[in-house]
């Protein structure tokens, strides 16, 4: 009985009052109609908040009345249907895509990853300092993969310098780490990103540091600023 009145509650709000059985409350119709109006006002106001939160970089780039009539459109569309409060912006990017122009879809598209980098799970960064000393035969077979707070996106748009005035224009591709509390956000090659993409399963270091080097001359030492940037998880033997 609490699940069939939960689910007819959730059906209500999402679809309208036609789907309120008239035996769900007790109470004149009118006054029903009326409790359920403020609560689902309720709702669509914090899912606004939401959004208005998730994208502070984006909703500053489109001004805050554009933001607010593309946030209120995506939730009426049911951009926000069937997501817990922390996932309610899953799907805005996307949705940005089609209605704001590609500056706007890449700032959203970072600013969602740079949360899931936030709220990533936590692990061990490989760094430097576990690097230093180490013989070449023992370096090159240290086993590594990619950190679960590291993000990598391809960009369609200058928007990098727009969120982060430190990042250089022309910038084609980001990645984001987060060796410890903090998120980083560093310009990225898309050979950088198929390079780490191949680091999602453990793989030794001396073949990564193989795979730059065939990308360019001297290319196996960029591998030095991506551990210093925290992108792999230090795995243990």
């Amino acid at each position: 009985m609490l699940e069939r009145d939960q689910a007819a509650i959730v059906a209500t709000l999402l679809e309208g009052p036609a789907r309120l059985p008239t035996d769900l409350f007790a109470g004149a119709w009118r006054q029903v109609l009326r409790a359920m109006t403020v609560h689902a006002n309720t709702i669509s106001h914090a899912r606004l908040v939401a959004l208005e939160d998730t994208f502070p970089r984006t909703r500053a780039y489109l001004g805050n009345a554009e933001f607010n009539r593309l946030s209120r459109d995506f939730l009426d569309r049911g951009g926000a249907r069937g997501r817990a409060h922390a996932q309610i912006g899953a799907g805005f990017p996307d949705f940005l895509a089609h209605e704001a122009g590609v500056i706007a879809t890449d700032l959203a598209r970072i600013e969602w990853a740079w949360l899931a980098a936030y709220h990533a799970a936590d692990a061990p960064a490989l760094t430097l300092a576990d690097v230093a000393g180490q013989g070449e035969a023992s370096l090159l077979a240290l086993p590594v993969r990619l950190h679960p707070a590291a993000m990598m996106l391809m960009l369609a748009s200058d928007a990098a310098p727009i969120l982060d005035p430190a990042l250089p224009a022309g910038t084609a591709a980001l990645l984001l780490t987060r060796p410890e509390a903090e998120v980083r956000l560093l310009p990225a090659t898309p050979a950088t990103l198929a390079l780490l993409d191949a680091a999602r399963k453990i793989i030794p270091l001396g073949n990564l540091i193989e795979r730059l080097a065939e990308q360019q001359d001297g290319g196996g030492a960029a591998v030095v600023p991506l551990i210093a940037a925290g992108a792999f998880e230090r795995v243990r033997r």
